[in-house]
């Protein structure tokens, strides 16, 4: 058979990978920042950027997506470099995007019918272009140029776009070994948590989407079995490990980690009580391996990962609803993790490449009795009695199976105990509440003897017979210009010999008070002395 030859740009595979490594790189040397007063580029992406423009200038027809990351990066390196102005940085900045979203919208047909071996492998959807892309290149063109910042946004979405469909997929295509691809990467500056998340997250989704296709076409798997999805998505941590501190802030593993385990991404989206879990070993079981081939340490930092889910409080699935302990489908889906990498035989490769035989499965019973609650008790013993999974290497099974027997017994006295101090608790609780009833029933008595006592003297008063005013002489007559104030009239009526009071209203005429007298009249008391 005749061998064939591809002529490139570049000399081998790891040029290229260190290109890429360059390209994402957020490097800022000190010695770069001083001669840019604090506004330098970085000496790795301009490295690779002039990389690129080399191949360009030996030959014009390089990769669309290479030369289109190049000028974007070019574009923002200048940017920092802090010395162009505002309307500059905007044509420069216009200049790469538009020709980016030109250049990739007239070749779509071509890319999506050709598909090249650095896109995803028959991915369940069609190539996707981000829309607002497209317009903000209709702005360039035909209307208005848009700001600096929407300009700095494109270029921040169209570099996100080809790491995604580009440059996370190199590893694969050219079928580089994940051992390799650690070395051809150099250490950075350390990245941000918030930066390592978003990085992770897309590679996580990328391999989502890339092994969903790999399971559909059994076709496009390799014959050694290995999966390529895995093998790239290993390849991309590799890639971030490489630029990543771990010094003052969470590691990179962690991080993974808290998206895989924490956010339940392993777990079934409806992940249910008594549910299978299948199709969640079949998606991740690849990607989960192919770590613990890279690092030995990776399989012990899942297990206890696992094991910390299920010993946490109750997850919940929506902010209002909180599931029972007994009831939480997601930790019964970190149990059967465990119990899956214990014994089942996609993992015989990493139990068998451990220190020790049984390793694993002693670390994870350790793991359990440091804190043992519901779930871990339920995985030492799913471990420790199950038939279901007699493979499972158990170095001391009868010391383990007397420690967990002692901590059921321990637990089951500590209910006990509880139970009694809640029965203790009730019948504290009833004795209180009887005596809370009877101090309101005595006072409510005491309120209505009141009641009755108050309408009792109401009905003696209205029923009382007024006492009998004395009798007094008739009002003797007055003339009406005498200076003597007339006493008011009251009326007596005998009656049957008694005397009773009537009530008088206002004052009453006095016979001959008003009486007429002749006009030169002497009023009574001035007569003529004698």
């Amino acid at each position: 058979m005749e061998t064939k030859f591809v002529a490139t740009p570049w000399r081998d595979r790891r040029e290229l990978l260190e290109v890429r490594a360059g390209l994402y790189s957020a490097e800022n040397t000190t010695a770069t920042l001083n001669e840019h007063g604090g506004k330098g580029p970085s000496r790795r992406r301009r490295w690779a950027v002039d990389k690129i423009f080399a191949w360009r200038a030996r030959k014009l027809e390089i990769p669309l997506l290479l030369e289109s990351t190049a000028d974007i990066v070019d574009a923002v390196i200048q940017d920092e470099g802090g010395r162009l102005s505002h309307n500059t940085l905007r044509m420069v900045y216009a200049t790469a995007v538009s020709r980016f979203i030109t250049g990739l919208a007239d070749t779509q047909t071509e890319l999506t019918r050709l598909r090249p071996s650095t896109f995803p492998p028959v991915s369940e959807k069609p190539l996707q272009f981000p829309l607002a892309l497209r317009e903000t290149r209709h702005r360039i063109v035909h209307r208005h140029m848009p700001s600096l910042a929407e300009l700095k946004r494109a270029a921040s979405e169209s570099l996100a776009w080809l790491w995604e469909w580009y440059w996370s997929h190199l590893d694969a295509a050219l079928l580089l070994p994940t051992s390799s691809v650690a070395t051809t990467t150099t250490q950075g500056p350390p990245l941000s948590k918030r930066e390592l998340r978003e990085r992770l997250q897309m590679a996580l989704k990328t391999y989502v989407r890339a092994r969903k296709a790999e399971v559909r076409n059994r076709a496009s798997r390799p014959k050694n079995g290995e999966s390529r999805a895995a093998q790239a998505a290993v390849s991309s941590f590799l890639f971030l490990e490489a630029g990543a501190a771990a010094s003052g802030a969470a590691t990179k593993r962690d991080i993974l980690l808290e998206l895989l385990v924490t956010d339940a991404a392993i777990l079934p989206v409806d992940k249910k009580l008594g549910s299978t879990m299948s199709g969640a070993f079949i998606m991740w079981t690849p990607f989960l391996a192919a770590l613990g081939k890279v690092s030995g340490e990776w399989v012990d930092e899942l297990l206890d990962h696992l094991i910390a889910f299920m010993s946490g409080s109750p997850s919940s699935y929506s902010s209002n609803h909180h599931v029972a302990v007994e009831d939480d489908a997601k930790k019964e889906g970190m149990l059967e993790w465990a119990v899956h990498i214990l014994s089942s035989k996609e993992w015989d490769g990493i139990r068998s490449s451990s220190s020790s035989s049984g390793r694993l499965t002693t670390h994870t019973l350790q793991q359990i009795f440091l804190a043992p609650s519901y779930w871990p008790l339920k995985l030492a013993d799913a471990i420790l009695f199950s038939n279901k999974h007699t493979g499972i290497n158990i170095p001391g099974r009868a010391s383990w199976v007397a420690i967990l027997k002692a901590v059921k017994n321990e637990e089951e006295e500590e209910e006990e105990e509880e139970e009694e101090e809640e029965e203790e608790e009730e019948e504290e609780e009833e004795e209180e509440e009887e005596e809370e009833e009877e101090e309101e029933e005595e006072e409510e008595e005491e309120e209505e003897e009141e009641e009755e006592e108050e309408e009792e003297e109401d009905a003696g008063l209205s029923h009382a017979t007024p006492t009998p005013t004395s009798q007094t002489a008739p009002p003797e007559e007055m003339d009406v210009d005498s200076p003597q104030s007339r006493p008011i009239a009251r009326s007596k009526k005998e009656t049957r010999g008694t005397v009773t009071a009537e009530k008088s209203s206002g004052p009453r005429k006095v016979v001959g008070l008003w009486g007429g007298r002749p006009i030169g009249a002497v009023a009574v008391g001035w007569e003529d002395d004698e």
